[in-house]
């Protein structure tokens, strides 16, 4: 055999194999990060503060879908204020991996949450960023959007 052609066909070989693996990679790191924002949902139902600031990275920005910009203390402080979660629900998750540390999921939020008894229900669009940091993955950035109202017909 060729020796140019043998060393064409294992750089071929190791590409397509390359390619593999970094698929699966991603999908790991995707099912890691679905992991992490699930863990998320139930940190806030439960109001559970060690865990949820255990998931979010210290320079995490929260959007708010008023346009209001938190810190992690700036959220975190909300629940020690009183803010509940009655329902959190999140549907039509899709995972992007960016770079090998960092997952970008998009989907929608159905939820109810309140302070002092004073409730309300929101459909939210969001996107949440997470990073990988020492092996774990942090929320680095949250921002949500209000759906927009149905189309008048």
């Amino acid at each position: 055999m060729n020796p140019f052609r043998f060393l064409r066909l294992t750089a071929l070989f190791l590409a397509v194999f390359s390619v593999s693996l970094l698929a699966r990679d991603d999908q790991a790191d995707i099912a890691a990060v679905l992991a992490a924002e699930k863990a998320r949902g139930a940190a806030l139902l439960a109001a559970d503060l060690k865990t949820l600031g255990g998931l979010m990275a210290d320079d995490c920005r929260y959007t708010h879908s008023s346009g209001k910009v938190e810190s992690k203390k700036d959220h975190l402080d909300t629940f020690v204020n009183g803010l509940r979660y009655e329902r959190f629900v999140t549907s039509d998750i899709h995972g992007h991996v960016i770079t090998p540390d960092v997952v970008v999921l998009n989907g929608k939020i159905d939820q109810r949450k309140g302070v002092a008894g004073k409730w309300g229900d929101l459909n939210l669009f969001f996107q949440a960023v997470w990073r990988r940091e020492a092996g774990a993955w942090r929320l680095a950035s949250l921002q949500t959007a209000l759906a927009p109202a149905p189309a008048k017909k």
